[in-house]
């Protein structure tokens, strides 16, 4: 490709409304401009980075002998409603109406489609195991797109789906995929972690995410420095194990604390750092109570997504306010406690481990302290619905958990039989009965990757591609072209060897001033870099430059080749 014949829309200056650096660099660099909040035209060069994106995935699906195909973006709404996901997708969804006032959505995610063409088209378990994927365009109607691509309204992602007779053969699967997803991440050279992943509105008990490392990622994952433990913070599993048993509660109004009587300071810091927040959630409908307590260290943080995962409550999770709170009990927030609270109350794996602490006495102003499971309180349900720290003991039995932001760039599920059975998709066994069919669900958010990579991969001066999608591999950039027939001849020459060896490469050949030229080529984060000047040409050779290292070395023009070929192996 020809810099003249190119569409090289770079940016001098950082804009205004970035707050993260592969946001920056993916308007600077002229890979994406904003159409509007969440939506990006992806211009040459990005769309470049993509296709090398798609060509290792899909080298990658081959080896698994996944199937290739494409389905609609608009889905029918009546498959949602079959699935169950319609209310719980809520506002995510994009719905419409056809001119025959037919029901549609723009799909975020695909199960319900393809559960719904499997079902159609499979009828025996002979047809089995089946892996089918795609590489689409989704829609998430996202309340506050940001950070660029990495939480867009429009992304692009590849989907792939397997169908199976029973269990053992969806787990071999999966654990194709597992590998299959390493095999990608590393081709790509991304610092990640695979992590024990919860799987939310997907379904299904078993899934893992792959999160890239990334200062400006939206997640965080938990790790232990010396073991093989990691886990999304918002899935992470507590340690501990508990033995489970229940004793009748003492009268403790002995032990209560008027907050009006509080004199200094540091009575108020004993009575905080030992406390319990009792906070209410809402229940199902269909439940016998309107609402339930869970407990956990005021120091703690509560897990929305581990909540989620109690029966009990409604979905999405609502948590009662201080008007409501008063309105059900009387009392103000901060005063409650479980002591006679007359409703279900589950307590953290934490709270279970304390002595002599604080609650809440149902009184507002006044608080029970010193108190202790079994002597002055039941134990409650335990459950794990705190957030992990670096704090939590890891499997080592010693404190060497990690926490790092991240990026999810992919995530796995084994769905089992959680669509087959709301869509009814049955197909026959060897002894002729009806069974539902079994289904693995495996995503990579094609798009965030380039984020994920920028963000590993760059300095002051831009991007720093790795090899296998550098939007070109290499960068031929001849010194005053139009006024050396020599250099030009040179130049062009090289130009023509390269492109004859199948190399991405691309001539700047519209005449700039050198620091213009090479600012350029930087900042678009070319890796290998090939300077001609009439200088290096009388000694036989042209300069060489690798954009990572930033080493320049002279390379005799004959070798080029060769040497561009070794370093492009990976």
């Amino acid at each position: 490709m020809r810099a003249t014949q190119y569409l090289l829309l770079t940016l001098k200056e950082t804009p205004h409304d970035t707050k993260i650096i592969s946001h920056q660099l993916m308007l600077r660099s002229g890979m994406i401009r904003k159409l509007s909040s969440g939506l990006y035209i992806w211009l040459p060069t990005g769309l470049r980075v993509l296709k090398k994106i798609n060509k290792i995935i899909i080298n990658e699906m081959k080896k698994i002998n996944a199937l290739e195909i494409s389905m609609p973006i608009i889905q029918p709404e009546k498959l949602w409603e079959k699935s169950g996901r319609l209310n719980i997708y809520g506002k995510e969804l994009l719905q419409f109406f056809d001119r025959r006032n037919q029901k549609f959505i723009l799909g975020p995610t695909n199960e319900e489609v393809v559960t719904h063409l499997i079902g159609n088209e499979i009828r025996s378990y002979q047809d089995l195991p089946l892996i089918i994927y795609q590489i689409q365009t989704k829609f998430r109607d996202e309340i506050r797109p940001r950070f660029g691509i990495i939480r867009s309204r429009e992304f692009t992602m590849k989907d792939a789906y397997s169908f199976h007779i029973n269990k053992s053969c969806l787990k071999q699967t999966y654990d194709k995929f597992y590998q299959s997803y390493i095999n990608i991440f590393n081709t790509m050279q991304l610092q990640f972690r695979v992590v024990n992943a919860d799987s939310g509105s997907m379904g299904g008990k078993i899934s893992h995410e792959f999160q890239a490392l990334s200062e400006n990622g939206e997640d965080e994952i938990v790790f232990s420095k010396n073991t093989l433990y990691s886990s999304n913070v918002n899935t992470a599993q507590s340690i501990e194990s508990i033995n489970f048993f229940k004793k009748n509660n003492n009268n403790i109004h002995n032990k209560i604390k008027s907050i009006k009587s509080i004199k200094s300071i540091h009575e108020i810091q004993n009575l905080t750092k030992n406390l319990v927040k009792t906070i209410l959630v809402r229940t199902r409908k269909n439940e016998k109570f309107s609402f339930a307590a869970v407990l956990i260290k005021s120091e703690h943080e509560l897990n929305l997504f581990k909540l989620e995962k109690i029966d009990i409550f409604e979905k999405p999770l609502k948590l009662m306010n201080e008007e409501e709170i008063i309105s059900s009990t009387g009392i103000q927030k901060k005063f409650l406690g479980p002591l006679n609270l007359n409703v279900p109350i589950f307590a953290d794996v934490s709270v279970y481990y304390m002595e002599n602490f604080t609650i809440g006495a149902n009184i507002n102003n006044k608080f029970f302290i010193n108190v202790n499971w079994n002597i002055d309180i039941q134990i409650p349900t335990i459950v794990d619905i705190r957030n992990i720290t670096e704090n939590d003991v890891g499997p080592d039995g010693l404190k060497s958990l990690e926490i790092k932001k991240s990026i999810e760039i992919g995530h796995i599920f084994q769905l089992e039989q959680e669509y087959s059975k709301k869509m009814n998709i049955l197909v026959k066994d060897k002894l002729g009965k009806q069974k539902n069919l079994y289904m693995g669900c495996y995503g990579i958010g094609i798009t965030r990757i380039i984020a994920a990579i920028i963000e590993q991969n760059y300095d002051d001066k831009g991007i720093i591609w790795p090899n296998s999608i550098a939007p070109f591999q290499v960068a031929i950039l001849p010194i005053n072209i139009n006024n050396c027939q020599q250099t030009k001849r040179v130049t062009e020459e090289l130009y023509k060897l390269i492109k004859n060896e199948k190399i991405d490469v691309i001539l700047d050949d519209r005449n700039k001033r050198p620091g213009i030229m090479f600012n350029e080529i930087d900042l678009l984060g070319i890796p290998h870099q090939i300077i001609v000047s009439q200088r290096n040409i009388s000694k036989n050779s042209v300069e060489y430059r690798e954009r990572r290292n930033k080493k320049n070395i002279l390379i005799n023009i004959q070798d080029i080749i060769s040497f561009l070929k070794n370093k492009l192996k990976y």
